[in-house]
Protein backbone atom coordinates (compact mmCIF):
# COMPACT_ATOMS: atom_id res chain seq x y z
CA UNK A 1 0.00 0.00 0.00
CA UNK A 2 2.81 2.38 0.87
CA UNK A 3 4.49 1.74 -2.47
CA UNK A 4 1.25 2.34 -4.37
CA UNK A 5 0.53 5.58 -2.53
CA UNK A 6 4.08 6.80 -3.25
CA UNK A 7 3.62 6.13 -6.95
CA UNK A 8 0.32 8.01 -7.00
CA UNK A 9 1.86 10.95 -5.19
CA UNK A 10 4.72 11.00 -7.67
CA UNK A 11 2.35 10.99 -10.62
CA UNK A 12 0.53 13.96 -9.18
CA UNK A 13 3.82 15.86 -8.98
CA UNK A 14 4.85 15.20 -12.57
CA UNK A 15 5.04 18.51 -14.43
CA UNK A 16 6.04 17.09 -17.82
CA UNK A 17 5.05 13.79 -19.37
CA UNK A 18 8.10 14.24 -21.56
CA UNK A 19 11.07 16.50 -20.91
CA UNK A 20 13.22 17.11 -23.99
CA UNK A 21 16.80 18.27 -23.52
CA UNK A 22 17.85 20.19 -26.63
CA UNK A 23 15.81 21.98 -29.28
CA UNK A 24 17.55 20.64 -32.36
CA UNK A 25 15.80 18.84 -35.19
CA UNK A 26 15.15 15.62 -33.25
CA UNK A 27 14.02 17.47 -30.14
CA UNK A 28 11.66 19.73 -32.08
CA UNK A 29 10.20 16.75 -33.95
CA UNK A 30 9.67 14.75 -30.75
CA UNK A 31 8.06 17.78 -29.09
CA UNK A 32 5.67 18.25 -32.01
CA UNK A 33 4.69 14.58 -32.23
CA UNK A 34 4.35 14.07 -28.46
CA UNK A 35 2.38 17.28 -27.91
CA UNK A 36 0.10 16.43 -30.83
CA UNK A 37 -0.43 13.05 -29.18
CA UNK A 38 -1.65 14.69 -25.97
CA UNK A 39 1.54 14.60 -23.89
CA UNK A 40 2.58 17.44 -21.60
CA UNK A 41 5.89 18.38 -23.21
CA UNK A 42 8.68 20.58 -21.82
CA UNK A 43 11.66 21.53 -23.99
CA UNK A 44 14.88 22.87 -22.47
CA UNK A 45 17.52 24.48 -24.68
CA UNK A 46 20.82 25.79 -23.30
CA UNK A 47 21.26 28.32 -26.10
CA UNK A 48 19.18 31.38 -26.92
CA UNK A 49 18.18 29.84 -30.24
CA UNK A 50 16.83 26.51 -31.50
CA UNK A 51 18.44 24.28 -34.11
CA UNK A 52 21.69 23.05 -32.59
CA UNK A 53 23.95 22.28 -35.54
CA UNK A 54 21.30 23.68 -37.88
CA UNK A 55 22.37 27.30 -37.68
CA UNK A 56 20.88 29.77 -40.18
CA UNK A 57 22.17 33.31 -39.65
CA UNK A 58 19.78 35.84 -41.13
CA UNK A 59 19.70 39.58 -41.86
CA UNK A 60 23.24 39.77 -43.23
CA UNK A 61 24.77 42.01 -45.89
CA UNK A 62 24.28 45.77 -46.36
CA UNK A 63 20.58 45.28 -47.07
CA UNK A 64 20.18 42.80 -44.19
CA UNK A 65 18.37 40.36 -46.45
CA UNK A 66 20.93 37.56 -46.82
CA UNK A 67 21.19 34.21 -45.04
CA UNK A 68 24.30 32.19 -44.24
CA UNK A 69 23.91 28.53 -43.41
CA UNK A 70 26.53 28.09 -40.72
CA UNK A 71 25.47 24.49 -40.08
CA UNK A 72 23.28 21.75 -41.59
CA UNK A 73 21.12 22.98 -44.44
CA UNK A 74 20.10 20.40 -47.06
CA UNK A 75 18.09 17.23 -47.58
CA UNK A 76 17.80 14.73 -50.41
CA UNK A 77 14.59 14.38 -52.40
CA UNK A 78 15.67 10.95 -53.66
CA UNK A 79 18.24 8.35 -52.69
CA UNK A 80 21.67 9.42 -53.92
CA UNK A 81 24.28 6.75 -54.51
CA UNK A 82 27.71 8.33 -54.60
CA UNK A 83 29.82 5.61 -56.20
CA UNK A 84 29.71 2.19 -54.57
CA UNK A 85 30.23 3.24 -50.97
CA UNK A 86 28.31 6.42 -50.22
CA UNK A 87 24.58 6.90 -49.84
CA UNK A 88 22.42 9.89 -48.95
CA UNK A 89 18.86 9.06 -48.01
CA UNK A 90 16.63 11.48 -46.07
CA UNK A 91 13.03 10.28 -46.50
CA UNK A 92 11.79 11.46 -43.11
CA UNK A 93 13.20 14.97 -43.56
CA UNK A 94 11.56 15.16 -46.98
CA UNK A 95 8.22 13.97 -45.58
CA UNK A 96 8.32 16.51 -42.74
CA UNK A 97 9.11 19.34 -45.15
CA UNK A 98 6.15 18.30 -47.27
CA UNK A 99 3.80 17.91 -44.30
CA UNK A 100 4.72 21.35 -43.00
CA UNK A 101 4.30 22.77 -46.52
CA UNK A 102 7.76 24.34 -46.49
CA UNK A 103 8.74 25.57 -49.92
CA UNK A 104 12.02 24.13 -51.13
CA UNK A 105 14.19 24.33 -54.20
CA UNK A 106 17.16 22.81 -55.99
CA UNK A 107 20.51 23.24 -54.26
CA UNK A 108 22.77 22.72 -57.31
CA UNK A 109 21.26 23.37 -60.77
CA UNK A 110 23.79 21.15 -62.59
CA UNK A 111 21.85 17.88 -63.12
CA UNK A 112 24.94 15.70 -63.61
CA UNK A 113 26.41 16.47 -60.20
CA UNK A 114 25.43 14.48 -57.11
CA UNK A 115 24.12 17.42 -55.08
CA UNK A 116 21.61 18.37 -57.77
CA UNK A 117 19.20 16.11 -55.87
CA UNK A 118 19.76 18.00 -52.65
CA UNK A 119 17.16 20.64 -51.76
CA UNK A 120 17.19 23.73 -49.54
CA UNK A 121 14.37 25.80 -48.04
CA UNK A 122 13.34 28.92 -49.95
CA UNK A 123 10.67 31.62 -49.92
CA UNK A 124 8.06 32.43 -52.55
CA UNK A 125 10.74 34.19 -54.61
CA UNK A 126 13.02 31.13 -54.36
CA UNK A 127 15.42 33.00 -52.10
CA UNK A 128 17.09 31.26 -49.16
CA UNK A 129 15.13 31.36 -45.90
CA UNK A 130 17.40 29.11 -43.86
CA UNK A 131 17.08 25.43 -42.94
CA UNK A 132 16.43 26.57 -39.38
CA UNK A 133 12.89 27.26 -40.61
CA UNK A 134 12.29 23.51 -40.40
CA UNK A 135 13.14 23.38 -36.69
CA UNK A 136 11.32 26.62 -35.91
CA UNK A 137 8.16 25.37 -37.61
CA UNK A 138 8.18 22.07 -35.73
CA UNK A 139 8.63 23.90 -32.43
CA UNK A 140 5.80 26.26 -33.33
CA UNK A 141 3.57 23.26 -34.03
CA UNK A 142 4.54 21.77 -30.68
CA UNK A 143 3.67 25.01 -28.91
CA UNK A 144 0.30 25.11 -30.66
CA UNK A 145 -0.41 21.74 -29.02
CA UNK A 146 0.64 23.06 -25.61
CA UNK A 147 4.37 22.30 -25.40
CA UNK A 148 6.45 24.64 -23.26
CA UNK A 149 9.80 25.68 -24.75
CA UNK A 150 12.45 27.32 -22.58
CA UNK A 151 15.63 28.84 -24.01
CA UNK A 152 18.79 29.64 -22.05
CA UNK A 153 17.82 26.74 -19.80
CA UNK A 154 20.71 24.31 -19.57
CA UNK A 155 19.98 20.91 -18.06
CA UNK A 156 22.87 19.76 -15.87
CA UNK A 157 21.58 16.59 -14.18
CA UNK A 158 18.85 13.94 -14.15
CA UNK A 159 17.89 12.32 -10.86
CA UNK A 160 15.24 10.05 -9.41
CA UNK A 161 12.08 11.68 -8.11
CA UNK A 162 11.33 8.77 -5.77
CA UNK A 163 12.99 5.37 -5.40
CA UNK A 164 12.69 3.96 -8.92
CA UNK A 165 12.79 5.49 -12.43
CA UNK A 166 9.19 4.54 -13.21
CA UNK A 167 8.04 6.83 -10.37
CA UNK A 168 9.39 9.87 -12.14
CA UNK A 169 12.57 11.86 -12.70
CA UNK A 170 13.83 15.30 -11.76
CA UNK A 171 15.45 17.49 -14.39
CA UNK A 172 17.85 19.94 -12.76
CA UNK A 173 18.72 23.17 -14.57
CA UNK A 174 21.89 25.21 -14.25
CA UNK A 175 19.78 27.94 -12.67
CA UNK A 176 19.00 25.59 -9.78
CA UNK A 177 15.40 25.03 -10.83
CA UNK A 178 14.08 21.48 -10.92
CA UNK A 179 11.29 20.09 -13.07
CA UNK A 180 9.70 16.68 -12.71
CA UNK A 181 9.13 14.43 -15.71
CA UNK A 182 7.89 10.94 -16.45
CA UNK A 183 10.45 10.42 -19.23
CA UNK A 184 13.32 12.31 -20.84
CA UNK A 185 14.57 12.53 -24.41
CA UNK A 186 18.11 13.80 -25.00
CA UNK A 187 18.61 15.73 -28.23
CA UNK A 188 22.17 16.79 -27.51
CA UNK A 189 25.53 15.62 -28.94
CA UNK A 190 27.69 12.88 -27.50
CA UNK A 191 30.07 14.83 -25.27
CA UNK A 192 27.45 17.06 -23.59
CA UNK A 193 25.22 14.03 -23.04
CA UNK A 194 27.95 11.99 -21.40
CA UNK A 195 28.89 14.93 -19.18
CA UNK A 196 25.27 15.48 -18.14
CA UNK A 197 24.91 11.85 -17.08
CA UNK A 198 28.19 12.01 -15.16
CA UNK A 199 26.94 15.09 -13.31
CA UNK A 200 23.74 13.35 -12.26
CA UNK A 201 23.40 12.17 -8.68
CA UNK A 202 22.35 8.77 -7.48
CA UNK A 203 22.32 5.63 -9.62
CA UNK A 204 22.94 7.30 -12.98
CA UNK A 205 26.49 8.33 -12.20
CA UNK A 206 27.38 4.70 -11.51
CA UNK A 207 26.09 3.43 -14.87
CA UNK A 208 28.33 3.09 -17.92
CA UNK A 209 26.10 3.52 -21.01
CA UNK A 210 28.49 1.84 -23.42
CA UNK A 211 26.76 2.77 -26.72
CA UNK A 212 27.06 6.48 -25.92
CA UNK A 213 30.86 6.13 -25.83
CA UNK A 214 31.05 4.49 -29.26
CA UNK A 215 30.99 7.43 -31.72
CA UNK A 216 34.09 9.40 -32.57
CA UNK A 217 33.78 13.07 -33.47
CA UNK A 218 35.50 15.26 -36.00
CA UNK A 219 35.41 18.95 -36.71
CA UNK A 220 33.92 20.79 -39.65
CA UNK A 221 34.55 24.23 -41.09
CA UNK A 222 32.27 26.45 -43.16
CA UNK A 223 33.45 29.80 -44.48
CA UNK A 224 31.33 32.26 -46.46
CA UNK A 225 32.65 35.58 -47.77
CA UNK A 226 30.46 38.48 -48.89
CA UNK A 227 31.05 40.75 -51.87
CA UNK A 228 28.94 43.70 -52.91
CA UNK A 229 29.97 42.70 -56.42
CA UNK A 230 29.57 38.93 -56.84
CA UNK A 231 32.37 38.83 -59.39
CA UNK A 232 32.35 35.05 -59.93
CA UNK A 233 28.87 35.42 -61.39
CA UNK A 234 28.97 38.94 -62.79
CA UNK A 235 32.21 38.55 -64.77
CA UNK A 236 33.01 34.84 -65.04
CA UNK A 237 29.48 33.45 -65.26
CA UNK A 238 30.05 30.87 -62.54
CA UNK A 239 26.79 30.21 -60.72
CA UNK A 240 27.09 26.48 -59.95
CA UNK A 241 29.64 23.75 -59.41
CA UNK A 242 32.39 23.08 -56.85
CA UNK A 243 35.90 24.55 -56.72
CA UNK A 244 39.04 24.03 -54.66
CA UNK A 245 42.71 24.86 -54.53
CA UNK A 246 45.36 22.35 -53.55
CA UNK A 247 48.92 21.92 -52.40
CA UNK A 248 50.49 19.52 -54.89
CA UNK A 249 53.62 19.04 -52.79
CA UNK A 250 52.14 18.60 -49.31
CA UNK A 251 54.02 15.82 -47.46
CA UNK A 252 51.28 15.64 -44.84
CA UNK A 253 47.68 16.50 -45.84
CA UNK A 254 46.86 17.47 -42.26
CA UNK A 255 49.65 20.09 -42.15
CA UNK A 256 48.75 23.44 -43.73
CA UNK A 257 51.16 25.57 -45.73
CA UNK A 258 51.70 29.28 -45.03
CA UNK A 259 49.59 29.98 -48.09
CA UNK A 260 47.47 30.18 -50.05
CA UNK A 261 44.43 30.10 -47.78
CA UNK A 262 42.67 26.73 -48.31
CA UNK A 263 39.58 26.85 -50.52
CA UNK A 264 36.96 24.15 -51.03
CA UNK A 265 33.56 25.56 -51.84
CA UNK A 266 30.81 25.79 -54.41
CA UNK A 267 29.58 28.63 -56.60
CA UNK A 268 25.97 27.65 -55.98
CA UNK A 269 26.40 27.55 -52.21
CA UNK A 270 25.87 31.03 -50.83
CA UNK A 271 22.97 33.44 -50.77
CA UNK A 272 23.28 35.62 -53.87
CA UNK A 273 20.70 38.17 -55.01
CA UNK A 274 20.86 39.51 -58.58
CA UNK A 275 18.75 42.61 -58.05
CA UNK A 276 21.20 45.34 -59.06
CA UNK A 277 21.29 47.41 -62.26
CA UNK A 278 21.19 45.14 -65.33
CA UNK A 279 20.82 42.14 -63.03
CA UNK A 280 24.13 42.65 -61.23
CA UNK A 281 24.60 40.18 -58.38
CA UNK A 282 25.74 40.59 -54.78
CA UNK A 283 26.04 38.11 -51.96
CA UNK A 284 27.98 35.34 -50.26
CA UNK A 285 30.33 32.77 -51.76
CA UNK A 286 31.08 29.56 -49.93
CA UNK A 287 34.86 29.57 -49.72
CA UNK A 288 35.32 26.43 -47.63
CA UNK A 289 33.23 23.49 -46.47
CA UNK A 290 34.86 20.40 -45.07
CA UNK A 291 37.30 19.13 -42.50
CA UNK A 292 41.07 18.72 -42.32
CA UNK A 293 43.52 16.91 -44.56
CA UNK A 294 41.31 16.22 -47.57
CA UNK A 295 42.95 14.39 -50.46
CA UNK A 296 42.08 15.60 -53.96
CA UNK A 297 43.29 14.70 -57.41
CA UNK A 298 46.87 15.94 -57.85
CA UNK A 299 47.45 16.99 -54.24
CA UNK A 300 45.60 17.81 -51.08
CA UNK A 301 43.83 20.58 -49.20
CA UNK A 302 46.16 20.59 -46.26
CA UNK A 303 44.95 21.24 -42.74
CA UNK A 304 42.29 23.85 -43.47
CA UNK A 305 40.89 23.85 -39.94
CA UNK A 306 44.38 24.25 -38.51
CA UNK A 307 45.04 27.09 -40.94
CA UNK A 308 41.91 29.03 -39.99
CA UNK A 309 41.81 28.17 -36.26
CA UNK A 310 43.93 31.14 -35.06
CA UNK A 311 41.35 33.55 -36.48
CA UNK A 312 38.68 32.46 -33.99
CA UNK A 313 38.45 32.25 -30.21
CA UNK A 314 39.65 28.96 -28.75
CA UNK A 315 36.52 28.55 -26.59
CA UNK A 316 33.24 30.12 -27.65
CA UNK A 317 29.53 29.77 -27.10
CA UNK A 318 28.69 29.75 -30.80
CA UNK A 319 30.23 27.94 -33.74
CA UNK A 320 29.84 30.97 -35.99
CA UNK A 321 32.06 34.05 -35.96
CA UNK A 322 30.89 37.16 -37.83
CA UNK A 323 33.96 38.65 -39.46
CA UNK A 324 34.26 42.29 -40.53
CA UNK A 325 37.44 44.25 -41.29
CA UNK A 326 36.45 47.01 -38.89
CA UNK A 327 36.03 44.56 -36.00
CA UNK A 328 39.68 43.58 -35.58
CA UNK A 329 43.01 43.44 -37.40
CA UNK A 330 42.93 39.66 -37.72
CA UNK A 331 39.49 39.88 -39.35
CA UNK A 332 40.89 42.24 -41.98
CA UNK A 333 43.87 39.96 -42.62
CA UNK A 334 41.65 36.87 -42.93
CA UNK A 335 39.45 38.55 -45.54
CA UNK A 336 42.51 39.68 -47.48
CA UNK A 337 44.10 36.22 -47.45
CA UNK A 338 40.92 34.48 -48.59
CA UNK A 339 40.43 37.05 -51.34
CA UNK A 340 44.01 36.59 -52.57
CA UNK A 341 43.45 32.83 -52.74
CA UNK A 342 40.23 33.25 -54.69
CA UNK A 343 41.90 35.57 -57.19
CA UNK A 344 44.84 33.20 -57.60
CA UNK A 345 42.53 30.22 -58.11
CA UNK A 346 40.72 32.08 -60.91
CA UNK A 347 43.77 33.84 -62.35
CA UNK A 348 43.67 32.09 -65.72
CA UNK A 349 40.04 33.03 -66.32
CA UNK A 350 40.58 36.58 -65.03
CA UNK A 351 43.70 37.08 -67.14
CA UNK A 352 41.86 35.87 -70.22
CA UNK A 353 39.25 38.58 -69.71
CA UNK A 354 41.74 41.24 -68.57
CA UNK A 355 39.97 41.37 -65.19
CA UNK A 356 42.75 40.38 -62.79
CA UNK A 357 43.57 43.92 -61.65
CA UNK A 358 39.89 44.83 -61.23
CA UNK A 359 39.01 41.78 -59.14
CA UNK A 360 42.27 41.94 -57.16
CA UNK A 361 41.36 45.44 -56.01
CA UNK A 362 38.10 44.19 -54.51
CA UNK A 363 37.73 42.98 -50.92
CA UNK A 364 35.06 40.94 -49.14
CA UNK A 365 33.02 43.25 -46.93
CA UNK A 366 32.31 40.57 -44.33
CA UNK A 367 32.36 36.84 -43.73
CA UNK A 368 30.89 34.15 -41.53
CA UNK A 369 33.24 31.39 -40.39
CA UNK A 370 31.60 28.47 -38.64
CA UNK A 371 33.96 26.21 -36.72
CA UNK A 372 32.29 23.07 -35.40
CA UNK A 373 34.95 21.73 -33.06
CA UNK A 374 35.74 20.97 -29.44
CA UNK A 375 35.87 24.68 -28.69
CA UNK A 376 32.13 25.15 -29.18
CA UNK A 377 30.38 24.91 -25.83
CA UNK A 378 27.39 22.60 -25.89
CA UNK A 379 28.54 20.92 -29.11
CA UNK A 380 32.25 20.01 -28.92
CA UNK A 381 32.17 18.48 -32.42
CA UNK A 382 31.00 18.82 -35.99
CA UNK A 383 29.91 15.34 -37.01
CA UNK A 384 30.29 11.82 -35.68
CA UNK A 385 30.78 8.30 -36.92
CA UNK A 386 30.79 4.89 -35.22
CA UNK A 387 34.04 3.11 -34.48
CA UNK A 388 35.07 0.39 -36.88
CA UNK A 389 34.73 -3.25 -35.91
CA UNK A 390 37.81 -5.31 -35.02
CA UNK A 391 37.97 -6.72 -38.55
CA UNK A 392 38.09 -3.20 -39.98
CA UNK A 393 34.55 -3.11 -41.33
CA UNK A 394 31.80 -0.74 -40.27
CA UNK A 395 28.82 -1.98 -38.25
CA UNK A 396 25.34 -2.05 -39.83
CA UNK A 397 23.98 1.44 -40.23
CA UNK A 398 21.20 1.14 -37.68
CA UNK A 399 23.11 -0.72 -34.95
CA UNK A 400 24.46 2.29 -33.08
CA UNK A 401 21.11 4.08 -33.31
CA UNK A 402 19.33 1.00 -31.97
CA UNK A 403 21.80 0.51 -29.13
CA UNK A 404 21.78 4.20 -28.14
CA UNK A 405 18.05 4.88 -28.37
CA UNK A 406 17.39 3.59 -24.83
CA UNK A 407 20.91 3.52 -23.46
CA UNK A 408 20.17 2.64 -19.82
CA UNK A 409 18.01 -0.40 -19.17
CA UNK A 410 15.02 0.24 -16.92
CA UNK A 411 15.18 4.02 -17.21
CA UNK A 412 12.69 6.07 -19.29
CA UNK A 413 15.56 7.83 -21.05
CA UNK A 414 15.74 8.20 -24.83
CA UNK A 415 18.40 9.56 -27.18
CA UNK A 416 17.92 11.20 -30.58
CA UNK A 417 20.95 12.91 -32.08
CA UNK A 418 23.11 12.87 -35.21
CA UNK A 419 25.99 11.51 -33.14
CA UNK A 420 24.23 8.16 -32.80
CA UNK A 421 22.01 8.14 -35.90
CA UNK A 422 22.33 6.10 -39.05
CA UNK A 423 22.91 9.18 -41.23
CA UNK A 424 25.89 11.12 -39.97
CA UNK A 425 26.18 14.84 -40.60
CA UNK A 426 22.50 15.12 -41.55
CA UNK A 427 19.42 15.88 -39.46
CA UNK A 428 17.86 12.67 -40.80
CA UNK A 429 19.71 10.55 -38.24
CA UNK A 430 18.38 12.59 -35.33
CA UNK A 431 14.86 12.73 -36.78
CA UNK A 432 14.73 8.97 -37.37
CA UNK A 433 15.80 8.26 -33.78
CA UNK A 434 13.22 10.74 -32.46
CA UNK A 435 10.56 9.07 -34.58
CA UNK A 436 11.41 5.65 -33.14
CA UNK A 437 11.55 7.09 -29.61
CA UNK A 438 8.04 8.53 -29.73
CA UNK A 439 6.82 5.22 -31.13
CA UNK A 440 8.33 3.36 -28.16
CA UNK A 441 6.72 5.87 -25.83
CA UNK A 442 3.36 4.70 -27.15
CA UNK A 443 2.58 7.95 -28.96
CA UNK A 444 0.36 7.19 -31.96
CA UNK A 445 1.24 8.11 -35.52
CA UNK A 446 -0.40 11.27 -36.86
CA UNK A 447 -4.07 10.78 -37.75
CA UNK A 448 -3.50 12.50 -41.09
CA UNK A 449 -1.40 9.51 -42.14
CA UNK A 450 1.50 11.50 -43.57
CA UNK A 451 4.00 9.08 -42.00
CA UNK A 452 2.41 5.97 -43.48
CA UNK A 453 4.33 5.97 -46.74
CA UNK A 454 7.73 7.05 -45.39
CA UNK A 455 10.29 4.30 -45.97
CA UNK A 456 12.67 4.39 -43.01
CA UNK A 457 14.55 1.13 -43.61
CA UNK A 458 18.18 1.50 -44.66
CA UNK A 459 20.32 -1.12 -46.31
CA UNK A 460 23.93 -1.73 -45.42
CA UNK A 461 26.72 0.08 -47.26
CA UNK A 462 30.47 -0.11 -46.79
CA UNK A 463 30.66 3.34 -45.22
CA UNK A 464 28.11 5.05 -43.00
CA UNK A 465 25.93 7.44 -44.94
CA UNK A 466 27.26 10.96 -44.99
CA UNK A 467 27.88 14.04 -47.11
CA UNK A 468 30.41 13.14 -49.86
CA UNK A 469 31.63 16.73 -49.93
CA UNK A 470 33.53 16.05 -46.70
CA UNK A 471 35.41 13.12 -48.13
CA UNK A 472 35.45 13.20 -51.90
CA UNK A 473 38.63 12.80 -53.87
CA UNK A 474 36.76 13.42 -57.13
CA UNK A 475 35.67 16.98 -56.43
CA UNK A 476 35.14 18.69 -59.77
CA UNK A 477 35.23 22.11 -61.39
CA UNK A 478 32.08 23.67 -62.84
CA UNK A 479 32.78 22.45 -66.36
CA UNK A 480 33.17 18.78 -65.40
CA UNK A 481 30.60 16.12 -64.77
CA UNK A 482 29.91 13.63 -62.02
CA UNK A 483 27.81 10.56 -62.72
CA UNK A 484 25.32 9.96 -59.89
Amino acid sequence: VAIASTAVASAANIECDLAIVGAGAGGAYAAWRAAEGGEKVCVFERSDRPGGRIHSIRNLGPKQDLVVEAGGYRFAIKTINFGADMVIKTPLTKAIVQELKLKNGIYNPIPTQWDHWMHKLVDEDNQDVGFLTLVETMLHKAEEYGAKVRFESEVVAINLLEETPDQGLTVRLKSGDEVTAAKVLFNIPQRPLIQLLRNSDGPLRHVYPEPLYNPISYGLLKLYVHYEDAWWQNYLGYSAGPFFNKDAGAPDPSLPAVGPAPLKGAYHDGDVRCDGPDGKCRGFLQAYYGSDGIEVAGGSIGGAMRYYAPFIDAVRGDSATHIKPEYAAHHRVLLEEVHKSLVELHRAELDAKNLTAKISAMRPTEAVMSFWSEGVEGMFAGCHMPKRLVNGSFPPLDKLAEDSLEPIKGWPLYVANEAFGHMRCFAEGSLAMANEAVKRMGIPDPLSGWLNDVELEHGEVKMPMTDPFFLEDTILRADEELVV
